[in-house]
């Protein structure tokens, strides 16, 4: 892809994520991928958060340190972590089939709120920006076979509230508020007012 984005430093991705890299390529931006080994139960564990927003922000946080420590020369790391928050309550990935389908049921037919946690640490001065993205998306109800068929595809599995609305998850969302990029994985609005706020984008 020709790169359509000035840049002034180099830019690092700290997600192996094929969704946040895709997402990241569509803004014709440069960069390499390298993913951080944060253990994030183990980070979870040691932290109590008032708010998930708050969660969403150490996370990233704790992703772009992680790879920090591996990358001292001039370069941006951009970190994410997308949470999903059903009353108050963090929907993670399923553990099980079983899982899943108690997720998608509580989310059926109501709205939830879908949280990205950006982390963008510039090195080596260490400078350090991070924000938080909220989308509100409603599901449309949901039979027990819907639930069953889209268990069956095997796409709930791996994704935060047991759905990806980029794939056929997208056939359950009845409307969203907010941003489309941020449930995602990657709010690319406020993603290129952050890189713009650092200096990294020139034009």
């Amino acid at each position: 892809m020709v790169q359509q984005i000035n840049l002034t430093t180099k830019i690092i991705l700290a997600s192996a994520s094929p969704r946040r890299k895709a997402l990241l390529e569509s803004m014709g931006i440069k960069f390499t991928v390298h993913k951080s080994s944060l253990d994030e139960d183990r980070h979870m564990s040691f932290h109590h958060y008032k708010k998930p927003v708050d969660l969403a922000i150490a996370l990233a946080s704790g992703k772009a340190e992680n790879v920090s420590h591996k990358k001292r020369h001039d370069v941006v790391i951009i970190a994410a972590d997308t949470i999903v928050v059903m009353d108050d309550k963090i929907m993670g990935k399923p553990k099980d089939k079983t899982h899943a389908a108690r997720i998608l049921r509580l989310l059926s037919g109501k709205t939830h709120k879908v949280i990205t946690g950006v982390c963008l640490l510039k090195m080596p001065a260490g400078i350090s920006y991070s924000f938080p993205v909220t989308t509100n998306v409603t599901m449309r109800d949901m039979t027990d076979s819907d639930i069953r068929w889209y268990i069956g595809t095997g796409e709930p599995m791996d994704k935060a509230g047991a759905y990806g609305i980029q794939g056929l998850g997208g056939l359950f969302v009845k409307k969203i508020n907010g941003s489309y990029t941020n449930v995602v994985g990657l709010p690319l609005t406020e993603l290129f007012a952050g890189l713009k706020k650092l200096g990294v984008v020139i034009y």
